[in-house]
């Protein structure tokens, strides 16, 4: 491995806990059972109660992104839906017991859910937040905050799991996550932990509750399409579909008109095991963050070249396609590492102290960057105010 590749893992490898995304790859899938659904019609149960994905009309209809994004799956693959707007509370036990076909909710891919219904391809990457009104914000922003505090999350959310997990913080549950708003904004709790998408579309379309998102994302999450255990046909015909509408544009227009922003793609490698990072070129840590995803996981150099200072590429020490030959196969471990970052104008510094284990398949060892090397990275500004990434000299 050459010196200044572990130079680049020792500086960024600490960003890698961010959150949402690049470069999208979707496994090929079969084709054979989307014959077997198609000209059916499909049950798919879903809580109408979790603006922008599914919220109930003034006309009575379902509406929003999950809603669209099932009617264009429908369409592709050729079945008709049958929607019924039940309770969270339940849902997944209700799938499993054969009350509806699929579930299409919001919903985050668990390892307790897939204990009893099967999950297909993820769809939209997501992140648990803290939300706060204003007059909190200087004083709220992290996990540790919230100790001693009345905290509202929707039952049997990813919200409510993690809140439960948080010593001193007393869980306050609502059977909405729109009712856990109404209280944060009467002073009932002082936060709310929920889905960022929907936390954000709350707070956009009620002024009124004076609140606001604090701190880093909590949770890097997946949203799937729940289906029965026993329909591995839908399931399948699902992740075709899913790929459909990613590769023909159609997902990317139903995320902007109810997000108002292209979507952000996601790697999927093997069914729904995926590493998300974020690419905000007008952010110092995020650049460096999938710096170093491009580098240790997507090992893309053609992507390298798009985020990095040309110096990278030039001189006796220059990153070249063969370097990434050097770290194929290798599995590294970044959580011991922590990290500092330095702003100043068009220059910034991200230095990295601590440990990472680097696994080569017949040896694993653990590096101490700050004996090793400074482990600095330098970010400049090109002309459009974007980050580029150069190894720190040294």
């Amino acid at each position: 491995m050459k010196r200044n590749l572990i130079a680049l893992l020792v500086v960024i490898v600490a960003l890698a806990l961010v959150a949402p995304v690049a470069a999208t790859r979707i496994p090929a899938a079969s084709t054979g059972a989307a014959a077997q659904v198609e000209g059916e019609t499909i049950r798919i149960g879903t809580n109408a109660e979790y603006p922008p994905f599914e919220e109930v009309a003034e006309d009575g209809s379902l509406i929003g992104f999950d809603v669209d994004l099932m009617e264009a799956l429908a369409a592709d693959a050729g079945f008709e839906i049958e929607w019924i707007n039940t309770k969270w509370d339940g849902i997944f036990f209700n799938l499993s017991e054969g009350e509806f076909d699929a579930v299409i909710s919001a919903a985050t891919i668990t390892t307790q859910r897939e204990r009893i219904v099967d999950f297909s391809n993820p769809y939209f990457v997501a992140s648990q937040s803290i939300s706060v009104t204003s007059e909190n914000a200087e004083t709220i922003a992290t996990p540790e905050d919230l100790a001693g505090l009345r905290v509202g999350v929707q039952t049997g959310t990813t919200g409510d799991f993690f809140a439960s997990e948080i010593e001193g913080v007393e869980v306050v549950r609502f059977d909405e996550t729109t009712l856990a708003f109404d209280a944060l904004g009467a002073g009932e709790v002082e936060a709310v932990i929920a889905d960022t998408p929907a936390a954000a579309a709350i707070i956009a379309n009620q002024p009124e509750l004076d609140a606001l998102i604090v701190g880093d994302p909590l949770t890097a999450e997946f949203y799937g399409i729940a289906v029965r255990p026993d329909f591995p046909e839908l399931l399948e015909a699902l992740n075709v579909s899913i790929a459909n509408v990613f590769e023909d544009g159609t997902y990317n227009e139903i995320h902007e008109e109810w997000f108002g922003a292209p979507a952000p793609d996601f790697l999927l490698e093997g069914d729904y095991e995926l590493e998300i990072i974020e690419v905000d070129p007008t952010s110092p840590s995020s650049v460096a963050n999938y710096y170093l995803y491009t580098v240790f996981v997507l090992q893309d150099f053609a992507e390298l070249e798009a985020i990095a200072c040309a110096d990278i590429f030039e001189g006796d020490d220059a990153i070249t396609e063969e370097d990434f030959a050097d770290i194929a196969g290798f599995e590294f471990d970044f959580s011991g590492l922590e990290y500092e970052e330095t702003v100043d104008g068009e220059t910034a510094t991200v230095t990295a102290t601590g440990t990472v284990v680097v696994d080569d398949g017949t040896e694993v060892v653990e590096l101490d960057f700050a004996d090793f090397l400074e482990g600095q990275l330098e970010l400049v500004q090109d002309e459009e105010g974007n980050w580029l990434a150069c190894p720190a000299e040294g």
